[in-house]
């Protein structure tokens, strides 16, 4: 069986890293690794963070995060949902029909009270004017300055993902420089991907021609020829061979 805590511990003492510089370079708090490593999931606030956390540390570590997802949603599956109540019957209220003689006498009433009315107000007293339509004043509000929306923020790590498409490619990844730790030296398969995440990495490329890349979600461009890059959250560059 796939053990996923074995898996990214082995990952991690491999690269002799401690849990706080992951914690530095992932933004994930050490105590959520650790529980990770130790596949206690229930410490992780929920199954949505579960997953999020273990994609970005299988990822950083050099591994495929998808599978370690597909594993945790293989081995626990989902809550059931809790039954819907059953529904209530609303008895509306029957109106109340007056009977055919109440109606009759209740517009006699009326009528009588109507005629009373009329002969009480004709006995000499002059119409009263009715007073002028009060002038209602409208008071029009400067409209307020809008808030112009908040710069949005650059990337502070630097998320690349490699993929050969057309073939295989060596690949030797450091961190921050060429005599940086070694994070990951092997040959890229073709159909295979790789994924760093770091605020700085310089990597070299021994087929570029064979590899697409993405940093953060948008495509880059490697060098035409076998060489050297550096990655940024700001961008891509070739360094001298």
């Amino acid at each position: 069986m796939f053990e996923i805590g074995n898996n990214l511990r082995a990952a991690r003492i491999r690269q002799k890293l401690e849990l706080s510089q992951a914690e530095g370079d992932t933004r994930i708090r050490a105590k959520y690794l650790r529980a990770l490593e130790d596949e206690r999931f229930e410490v992780l606030p929920g199954p949505a963070y579960t997953k999020g956390f273990l994609r970005t540390y299988a990822d950083y570590l050099g591994l495929e995060g998808q599978r370690f997802v597909e594993e945790y949603n293989a081995r626990l599956a989902p809550e059931e949902e809790p039954a819907a109540p059953p529904q209530l019957r609303i008895r509306r209220r029957r109106r109340f029909v007056p009977a055919p003689r109440l109606l009759a006498v209740a517009v006699l009433a009326a009528g009588i009270a109507v005629v009373a009315w009329r002969l009480s107000s004709n006995g000499g007293h002059h119409p009263t004017a009715a007073p002028p339509p009060t002038q209602t004043r409208t008071t029009t509000r400067a409209a307020l300055p809008t808030t112009p929306p908040a710069a949005r923020q650059p990337p502070t790590v630097a998320r690349i993902v490699l993929v050969a498409r057309r073939g295989r490619c060596w690949l030797s990844v450091h961190q921050g420089s060429a005599t940086g730790r070694l994070v990951y030296e092997r040959t890229l398969e073709q159909g295979r991907t790789a994924h760093f995440v770091s605020t700085r990495l310089w990597i070299r490329v021994g087929a570029p021609w064979n590899v697409d890349a993405t940093l953060n979600g948008k495509a880059v461009q490697l060098p035409a020829a076998t060489g050297d890059v550096v990655v940024t959250p700001a961008g891509l560059s070739a360094t001298p061979g």
